[in-house]
């Protein structure tokens, strides 16, 4: 009997972001606890700066999830291997709470400080609502990802484009590079294949 293939569930994504995956809650929060006003006037463009990078980073994160979703079910009926998430107890409430945090701070929280504290509009760019909300739709027809043993059983949005051979092995080296230099923003050359 022939072995089936393996996949891993998370290319190598893990330990260039585990410091910065929800960060921007945090910074936010000790940036809210500043309780003078004058302070936070002042502190603000700093504050701003860090959420920037913290966003980009956490951003091109899920956008990184979604390629390799996209890779991963083009490999039919393989085992996917390394699914931390496999078996717990599904509450969507739970899985969506850290995307519906940020959408939620991009679309609402961030301009309005941003307008409020340096008297500048802040409009997030459209790709970063657009794989946020697409990465929510993900973990919600996925269910968190805790019955997902099996390529077979990741499903994508219908809104992203499906890959071609060309494009996986593109994609691919892209996902490589990234990982190896520690660097995923760069993923988002990979946006128009996907969204």
């Amino acid at each position: 009997m022939e072995k089936k293939k393996k996949v891993l569930f998370d290319p190598g994504y893990a330990p260039i972001v585990i410091d910065s995956i929800g960060q921007i809650g945090y910074v936010y929060y000790m940036f809210s606890a500043i309780p003078n006003l004058k302070l936070k006037r002042l502190n603000f463009p700093i504050t701003f700066k860090k959420i920037e990078k913290l966003l980009k980073i956490n951003i091109s994160f899920y956008l990184g999830c979604l390629l390799w979703a996209n890779i991963i079910s083009n490999c039919k009926d393989c085992e996917i291997e390394g699914n931390k998430l496999l078996g717990e107890d599904a509450k969507e409430d739970e899985y969506t709470s850290e995307i519906n945090f940020l959408i939620d701070f991009l679309e609402k929280d961030f301009s309005r400080d941003c307008k409020y504290f340096m008297n500048k509009e802040y409009v997030p760019d459209e790709k970063y609502i657009k794989i946020l909300k697409t990465y929510r739709k993900f973990l919600v027809i996925n269910r968190g990802f805790v019955e997902c043993s099996n390529t077979n059983q990741i499903k994508l949005p219908d809104c992203c484009k499906s890959f071609d051979e060309g494009v996986i092995d593109l994609v691919k080296e892209k996902i490589d590079f990234a990982i190896s230099n520690k660097d995923l923003t760069s993923l988002f050359d990979c946006y128009n294949y996907i969204l």
